[in-house]
């Protein structure tokens, strides 16, 4: 029976925002006539008198009220009406763009018989005491928990079980913190003017930066130096006229108080708590693991690291990160960063959704009229947070995190023996483990161990003591997908994206190894106007997000091992984020460089080809290689020489063109079996291929220890800066065909432009980098090893 009660309130949750609904059929009828009939004489006198007193000031304002709405907000309803029509629910919209005649003749024709009965609920209501209403509003927040609970779709008898354990265990702790976090309207009011999460998403854009977003030049770049990030860039809205502008009316008749403020030039602080940042107690108190501590004194630089300290700063702000300088000795930091940044988010966004449910409930209950009140804050759909990840084991990890963020001791992971099950490590895996003998490198393993399958999908909703994986899309907070997981399913329904208010691109040196398609295919479907309403409430939906402005509050994290200009190109290209960004470029220092690395003697000579464009830059770099350097290798001389292609395209190119000119090679892909893999490097060895092609993402993957090795080609300089070394370092002794150990004959070529200077500038250093580019001479020779 319990269970039945429970489930009989599913799909209330949607509509305690409607402004537009009334008490008057509702359900309401016991209360009132119990309120009614235990004070039905004191009503009387009380109501005579005060209409006497409030007469003549209920007669002005409405008046005042009504012109004004209908004069001004004639233009605001557009593009409601817009987004409305594309919806299936017309009767839920008609609601939202009821016009003020409707809503002036609905009070007149209300006004005789509930009069008296609203403002004599209104005093009673005013009377209560504030620790009567803190405890019935943290009572209606525990029940709406309870039915944010219930809606999520459930899979089987055992997890409903799991479930309602749960609810029990949230009902003891909203109890507690409730108080603290959310305890009145005017404590929220002043905490928004400080906490960047309403600074940032409970203002509206005025026209004027508006218009600068959306200008050819939108940003004006500065630079800041920090001890652990190093050299930033930071991207800032271009200075408007600051013109006197009357906040734009809305709808019902209320103006915003502040447009949001443009991004300034960010501040490290320094002795601040991490909960003055406005991170949430809980997540403090977990985030330090130490015995007997009090998370919310600790500071930030207590209870984080100089380099998370300095990234949280800059996400807890709201603004866009690209951190190119991601690695397996800190990525674990990194990600502790935007779990956190994205937890603090999610549980703001759900507290207030719920303290705002509990006032409307207790409007109703007491009889006051919500057709006035209007709460907004929530999105077009629920997910707010996309977490992009290349592999499973990537995704165990961010899970794993958010766990130990979010949950207590008693914490509880729902679905969790599921998810280790499809998301961990296989059994085919902990066997390669004990039988593997060849070495990898250590970002090998750290990308590589565990799950790699790279199709996956997974949406997480939080509550204060839950982590529910496995939770519908919609009903989702977070959601962790690989772009290929995410492609498959945009091709169906894209509408879960068009409320993301916070993109994490994680590994995405990884991503692009992959195929840098898909990624740029989700952002392609970022915000787009939803094809289906999907039980949204649209009286609490934000007015920027109904106008289309979504993107320019999105903020984007994006996080990489290398600096890759394709994501540089997304990071200034796809973001608008008004509250600006942070590039960090970093000079690579001479004691940095990779070409410091190569261990074995050896003369590697450095062609620059010129080239007038990007785009024209892959032609002039094929024929400069086929006119140029490729006929050195007809000699006998030349043999066994490798030829090391970061693009496929390239490959393929040059591949059919060998085949042309009836080249003795063989050729080495990703896409090779493994039969005929073996088959390629044994002939090679030997002598039989005089010139093997190989690809870069052959060598992300696999690693190979590639042998016989006498020449190497770079067709193009290495995505990976650490590639380099270990390729040539494969042309020692130790890897060559008897015939020619000790010759000390091998050589290295290297091919690069101008646009090649990123790649160049980590191998060589940035210094020497300009040098090469801006030189006269074409041709540069380094020597390695010693004799």
């Amino acid at each position: 029976m319990g269970r039945g009660r429970r489930g009989s309130k599913r799909g209330s949750f949607k509509n305690h925002g409607s402004r537009n609904s009334s008490s008057r059929g509702r359900g309401n009828f016991k209360n009132k006539r119990k309120f009614n009939k235990d004070e039905d004489r004191k009503k009387d006198a009380e109501s005579d008198n005060k209409r006497q007193k409030l007469q003549p000031e209920k007669e002005s304002e409405p008046l005042v009220e009504e012109s004004s709405s209908s004069s001004e907000s004639e233009e605001e309803v557009k593009p409601y009406t817009q987004l409305l029509s594309m919806f299936k629910s017309g009767n839920r919209a008609q609601q939202v763009l009821t016009s003020d005649e409707e809503e002036s003749e609905d009070v007149d024709s209300e006004d005789k018989s509930e009069e008296a009965d609203n403002r004599s609920e209104a005093d009673s209501f005013s009377e209560l005491g504030d620790e009567e209403m803190d405890k019935e509003v943290s009572e209606e927040i525990d029940t709406e928990d309870e039915n944010d609970e219930e809606e999520r779709d459930l899979r089987g008898v055992q997890e409903a079980d799991e479930v309602e354990e749960d609810d029990e265990e949230l009902d003891d702790e909203e109890d507690e913190d409730e108080t603290e976090e959310e305890p009145s309207g005017d404590e929220e009011e002043m905490g928004s003017s400080t906490d960047p999460y309403y600074l940032h998403y409970e203002r509206e854009m005025s026209e004027s930066l508006l218009e600068t977003l959306t200008s050819p030049k939108p940003y004006e770049t500065q630079e800041l130096n920090w001890k652990a990030l190093g050299r930033m860039v930071t991207h800032l809205p271009a200075k408007i006229d600051k013109k006197t502008e009357k906040p734009k009316p809305v709808l019902l008749g209320e103006t915003t108080e502040k447009y949001v403020t443009p991004g300034t030039m960010p501040i490290l602080k320094a002795g601040v708590p991490l909960v003055d940042y406005g991170v949430k107690s809980q997540l403090c108190a977990n985030l330090d693991k130490r015995p007997l501590s009090d998370g919310s004194t600790q500071t930030a630089e207590e209870l984080l690291s100089p380099l998370q300290h300095e990234l949280f700063s800059i996400a807890n702000e709201y603004r866009d990160i690209y951190y190119p300088e991601m690695n397996h000795l800190n990525i674990d930091e990194i990600r502790t960063v935007y779990c956190l940044h994205s937890l603090n988010h999610v549980m703001k966004s759900r507290d207030k959704v719920l303290l705002h449910n509990a006032k409307l409930k207790k409007y109703k209950e007491n009889g006051q009229s919500t057709d006035d009140v209007e709460f907004r804050d929530q999105g077009l759909v629920r997910p707010r947070v996309l977490i992009i990840a290349p592999l499973r084991n990537s995704a165990v990890k961010i899970v794993e995190k958010l766990a130990s963020l979010l949950l207590p001791v008693k914490g509880q992971i729902i679905n969790k023996d599921r998810f280790y099950k499809e998301f961990g490590e296989e059994k085919d895996e902990e066997d390669k483990k004990e039988n593997k003998k060849s070495y990898k490198p250590e970002d090998y393993e750290a990308v590589f161990t565990g799950n790699t399958d790279d199709s996956f999908r997974i949406g997480i909703s939080v509550a204060k003591r839950t982590l529910k994986l496995y939770a519908g899309f919609y009903k989702a907070d977070i959601l962790i997908a690989s772009p290929l997981g995410a492609r498959t399913l945009l091709a169906d329904d894209f509408d879960f994206l068009c409320s993301i208010e916070v993109l994490v691109i994680d590994q995405t040196d990884v991503l692009y190894m992959q195929n840098w398609d898909h990624v740029l295919h989700i952002f392609q479907h970022l915000h787009l106007q939803p094809r289906e309403q999907h039980d949204t409430d649209l009286g609490r939906v934000r007015l920027w997000a109904l106008n289309g402005y979504s993107p320019h509050y999105r903020q984007n994290l994006i996080f990489s091992s290398v600096a890759l200009p394709e994501a540089a190109a997304l990071f200034s290209r796809r973001g608008t984020n008004f509250a600006g960004k942070v590039r960090v470029e970093n000079v690579v220092l001479p004691s940095a460089t990779t070409v410091c690395r190569v261990l074995v003697q050896l003369p590697q000579a450095f062609h620059r080809f010129p080239t007038p464009t990007a785009a024209q830059s892959a032609d002039d770099r094929f024929h400069f290689f086929t006119k140029k350097i490729l006929p050195q290798y007809r000699d006998l001389l030349m043999s066994n020489t490798l030829i090391y292609i970061p693009s496929y395209y390239d490959y393929v190119r040059l591949r059919n063109h060998l085949h042309k000119e009836e080249y003795n090679f063989g050729q080495a892909c990703e896409y090779t079996p493994d039969g005929k893999l073996a088959q390629v490097r044994n002939r090679f060895f030997l002598g039989k291929k005089r010139l093997l092609l190989y690809t870069e993402r052959l060598h992300f993957y696999r690693r190979l220890t590639m042998k016989g090795i006498h020449h190497i080609v770079f067709y193009q300089l290495p995505t990976f800066p650490n590639f380099y070394p270990e390729l040539c370092n494969l042309l020692q002794d130790a890897f060559q065909n008897p015939k020619y150990r000790g010759d000390g004959s091998q050589t290295c070529t290297v091919l690069y432009s101008t646009y090649d200077a990123q790649r160049l500038a980590a191998i060589v250093g940035s210094q020497r980098a300009a040098e090469m580019l801006t030189s006269d001479r074409s041709v540069h020779l380094f020597v390695s090893g010693g004799s």
